[in-house]
């Protein structure tokens, strides 16, 4: 714990949270040791885990890949570079797929087109197409709190939630990502969400159960655990945190399923946002094929990080084969946080690929959410 918070004085997109006691981090946050000092003490604990006898298995991996993460993001911090893949596998293990195990979007392209119609790149057709349902700033917040709230009532009928939890909004502006939740500890979480970022009436959707329920909060509120101290800390580079974000990938397609999603937006968000409800089924179903060309961005991003992109055509790429309307603010975001994008994309695919075998082909919704909680509730993503 002290050793997350360490390198979190250092670098603050290290650490995701700290919700531990104030005291046992005061003197690291006062005086940080320096980097050098952080990775000995780190190595110096993974050896003293791999005892037999230091600690049981399942308690141990956790701290021993948390560890290893440590020292990775030290050397990134300190100036080693490596190839995308190389980097990626010590924050995020399985998560990272290799060259080879990325699907074609093609067909996904296409029916996109086939949905929107019209002629002329189809990058500049689907921003004209999602304009349409974009959520007015003014409206913005009573959106947002109606979605939450959706949200929460669905995670609440499948899974049992401490009920002192509770999520706070907050609008801030100039940082590179849209939306982030932290959690605070004693079932409490902050979602920040940017104000730079423009949403559609899906976006926001898809944002309060990616960052609340049962996304990112939920998964923190079920892994909090006083007999294990080491759950107040998450770094942000790990395995454990990779999962989290993959989990929260799935989080709108848990809670709300096709037409669920329809009936949420067009019923309750769209007269708060003030949009027409017609035409709100073909941009939910334009969005969640949307939401596959996330995948698109794997391999951008690593051919960008390796050297054989450079800025813009980085951007071209993802617009033209992710659809991404923010692209330079993606490759910005890239430029800080690196390999993280994996989360999003291969980790999302193998989480989803691992609730699915779960359900072993059932429809049932509670086995949806039975093999939703069993997946997000484990320290690691397994290939």
């Amino acid at each position: 714990m002290r050793l997350a918070v360490a390198l979190g004085e250092h670098d603050p997109d290290s650490l995701d949270f700290y919700a531990g006691p104030p005291n046992l981090v005061a003197d690291i946050r006062r005086d940080p040791p320096p980097l050098s000092a952080i990775r000995r003490d780190a190595v110096a604990a993974i050896e003293r885990l791999e005892q037999p006898v230091a600690a049981p298995p399942d308690r141990a991996a956790p701290l021993i890949d948390n560890l290893r993460a440590i020292v990775a993001r030290v050397d990134l911090l300190r100036g080693r570079r490596s190839t995308y893949i190389e980097e990626a596998k010590p924050f995020f293990g399985a998560g990272v797929v290799v060259d080879g195990d990325r699907p074609n979007l093609d067909d996904v392209r296409s029916r996109i087109d086939r949905l929107i119609g019209g002629s002329g790149p189809l990058a500049g057709r689907y921003a004209a197409f999602a304009s349409k349902f974009l959520v007015p700033a003014d409206r913005q917040p009573a959106v947002v709190a109606a979605a939450l709230d959706a949200c929460r009532q669905r995670t609440r009928a499948h899974l049992a939630l401490p009920s002192n939890e509770h999520v706070a909004i907050e609008y801030v502006h100039d940082r590179p990502w849209s939306a982030y939740s932290r959690y605070r500890g004693n079932g409490q979480s902050t979602i920040q969400l940017n104000t730079d970022f423009r949403f559609t009436l899906d976006q926001v959707l898809q944002v309060a159960c990616h960052e609340g329920y049962p996304g990112h909060h939920t998964r923190n509120l079920l892994m909090d655990d006083v007999s294990r101290p080491e759950r107040s800390v998450q770094l942000t580079f790990s395995p454990e945190a990779v999962l989290g974000e993959a989990a929260a990938m799935a989080a709108v397609d848990i809670a709300f399923p096709a037409d669920a999603r329809v009936s949420i937006e067009r019923d309750r968000l769209a007269p708060l946002a003030g949009l027409a409800e017609a035409d709100i089924e073909r941009h939910v179903a334009v969005e969640r094929l949307a939401g596959e060309l996330q995948q698109a961005q794997a391999p951008i991003a690593e051919a960008y990080i390796d050297g054989r992109l450079e800025f813009e055509r980085a951007v071209d790429e993802l617009e033209r084969d992710a659809l991404v309307p923010h692209a330079e603010a993606l490759v910005k975001y890239i430029n800080e946080y690196r390999t993280y994008v994996s989360a999003y994309t291969d980790a999302a695919r193998l989480f989803a690929a691992h609730v699915a075998a779960c359900r072993s082909g059932s429809a049932d919704d509670d086995a949806a959410w039975r093999c939703f909680r069993q997946e997000m509730t484990k320290a690691r993503l397994v290939r």
